[in-house]
């Protein structure tokens, strides 16, 4: 019976040396995945970040691509302007280049076809 005491102790002692190296390596599993956790927390927090720092990067970039369009449309819209004026300028000189007695005997010319007295 004594041989089967120090037996079952000697049982008992590598049992529980066995449950310690169970309970252990489920403590170092478990700081393991919490670690995984805290890691996957901070990359998707990092891409979010990256995320809107591109978004506004791209809104920048096309903010000034519309203002740089609005500004060459604008300077385009001013040569025409300019360049009208100068034709409007151009007609209105010659008009007043015409003399008096000639536009008043086109006036009447144009009276007389439409039938006006």
């Amino acid at each position: 019976m004594r041989q089967y005491r120090s037996c079952l102790s000697v049982k008992g002692i590598r049992m529980i040396a066995l449950v310690e190296k169970i309970v252990s390596l489920e403590n170092e599993a478990e700081s393991i995945v919490a670690r995984a956790h805290e890691e996957a927390k901070r990359l998707e927090k990092d891409s979010e970040e990256e995320t809107a720092s591109y978004r506004r990067k791209l809104a920048d970039e096309m903010e000034q691509r519309i203002a740089a369009f609005s500004s060459e449309r604008e300077k385009m819209h001013q040569t025409a302007m300019t360049g009208a004026e100068g034709e409007l300028k151009a007609a209105l000189d010659a008009v007043d280049q015409i003399p008096p007695n000639i536009l008043q005997d086109k006036v009447e010319l144009i009276m007389s076809r439409l039938g006006s007295p």
